[in-house]
């Protein structure tokens, strides 16, 4: 492909990046949980038809749940502490996400990615954490990027 094309492809495209543990506030959502999470989520970023999306979480538990309830993501799972973290900081440092989206979504508070996030806004202008209102660290709000807040009445139905 030339390099025209290329462009106009990556500047159609988001890539969305979901802790969906961190989004739904419990180490162990349930299938409900995970689309009302989705649900809400969609809401709030108007994801377009190009986009793709990488979903993890950090205990097997959890992959039932989210295969049913966000169905068509990429679904990725590290078992153990902060394990969906792990993929999502790999995702921004090996994948090259700024030159092939015009666009990244960090769904996810966790303070640990904030260097990570911050990283990716130094080679991508637009990239936005969307977490719950009580859920993000002082470090991602400050990590440069544009952060986005779900219904906080999402926080009560958890």
């Amino acid at each position: 492909m030339n390099k025209k094309t290329l462009s106009s492809i990556r500047k159609a495209r988001t890539m969305h990046l979901i802790d969906i543990e961190n989004l739904c506030m419990a180490s162990n959502p349930t299938l409900e949980q995970v689309i009302e999470a989705r649900l809400c989520y969609l809401e709030l970023v108007k994801p377009g038809e190009g986009d793709q999306f990488l979903v993890t979480v950090s205990s097997k538990s959890n992959l039932e749940a989210v295969a049913f309830g966000w169905q068509g993501a990429s679904l990725k799972l590290h078992e153990g502490h902060d394990g969906a973290d792990i993929l999502l900081a790999e995702a921004i440092v090996e994948d090259h996400l700024e030159s092939r989206f015009d666009k990244v979504v960090v769904a996810s508070g966790d303070g640990g990615l904030a260097p990570f996030v911050t990283h990716l806004k130094s080679l991508l202008k637009n990239v936005v954490v969307v977490s719950q209102p009580t859920a993000i660290a002082f470090s991602m709000r400050v990590s440069g990027a544009q952060v986005k807040y779900l219904r906080p009445e999402f926080v009560l139905a958890a």
